[in-house]
């Protein structure tokens, strides 16, 4: 069976039937279930999960004993997705993620310094061997008990 397709009023052109392809909801749900496969994984990585984990702990002052855990794992192109988890004691055991992202250069720097917790990673441009280093200062809100990301945390951190 030929398509007649009219392209102007005066023309016709004819094309040939294609062999039948899949059903376009069979490709839709295969692509679905594909890519919530995908996403389902990224975001499963719990400490265990992660191909390098580095561990420590540091005194922030004011806190105690904040204990730091950086999962990470690489994603190709000399780049790693990263999770930080902190524990600390404020009348009860807390545990919080205050990162969860992509930097260069693993695993992330943490110390803590004046009050604050500090976290220090890098980034690389492409083809490049110099590093910028971004780094980022939390304060322990003690009403919330929880570490909050300061605006200004790079001039805060310098040790």
């Amino acid at each position: 069976m030929a398509i007649k397709r009219f392209s102007s009023a005066t023309s016709t052109s004819t094309l040939c039937e294609c062999p039948q392809l899949l059903p376009i909801r069979s490709v839709a749900a295969l692509l679905c279930g594909l890519v919530a496969l995908v996403a389902g994984s990224a975001g499963s990585q719990d400490g265990s999960d992660w191909a390098e984990v580095s561990s420590g702990a540091t005194d922030v002052p004011g806190v105690g004993a904040v204990h730091y855990s950086v999962g990470y794992s690489s994603i190709g192109y000399d780049h790693f997705r990263s999770e930080i988890v902190v524990q600390w004691r404020d009348g009860t055991d807390r545990t919080q993620t205050i990162y969860d992202g992509i930097y260069d250069r693993p695993p992330a720097k943490v110390w803590g310094i004046y009050g604050y917790l500090c976290v220090s990673m890098e980034a690389c441009a492409r083809y490049e061997d110099a590093c910028t280093a971004q780094t980022i200062a939390y304060r322990y809100d003690a009403a919330a008990k929880s570490f909050a990301e300061l605006a200004i945390g790079e001039g805060l951190c310098r040790r």
